[in-house]
């Protein structure tokens, strides 16, 4: 059997792409007083509305302990609430607050500089085949 060139694989370059990203994004969010995990967190929930802090960890790929942390510091500078969940008591729904629209107004701008950056030179249909290729992939896999 051939070994296995971690550069033919399309989940190494999404890992590859996404590192890239986060370093240009960190770079743009300097002085904005919101982290790249907030950032993270913030267009979850712009996106999603209310989830459980164990989706948020999942969605951003971190420990519950680590979310649990990242969601204290979000509702201690009023971005979130959290409540119970009324369909499980045990999990908490993490909620956007009126100034996370806020806030997510004013840092999305960097996130659209930073896709029209990257997309330099891509055809937007090109954009939308790998969009397209990339979601059949993470049904494939049950994602």
């Amino acid at each position: 059997m051939p070994r296995l060139d971690p550069f033919e694989s399309l989940g190494f370059q999404c890992g590859l792409t996404f590192r890239a990203f986060v370093a240009v994004l960190e770079g743009k969010l300097k002085g904005t007083g919101i982290s790249r995990a907030q950032f993270l967190a913030l267009a979850h929930l712009t996106a999603l509305g209310p989830i459980s802090q164990a989706e948020l960890a999942e969605r951003l790929s971190i420990t519950a302990a680590t979310a649990a942390r990242l969601v204290d510091r979000m509702e201690r500078d009023g971005w979130v609430t959290r409540r119970p969940d009324p369909q499980d008591g045990r999990a908490n729904l993490v909620t956007p607050t009126p100034q996370t629209a806020t806030a997510w107004e004013n840092v999305s701008r960097i996130g659209r500089e930073l896709l029209e950056e990257a997309y330099q030179g891509v055809p937007p249909s090109d954009i939308e085949t790998v969009k397209r290729i990339l979601g059949q992939i993470r049904r494939n896999l049950g994602a």
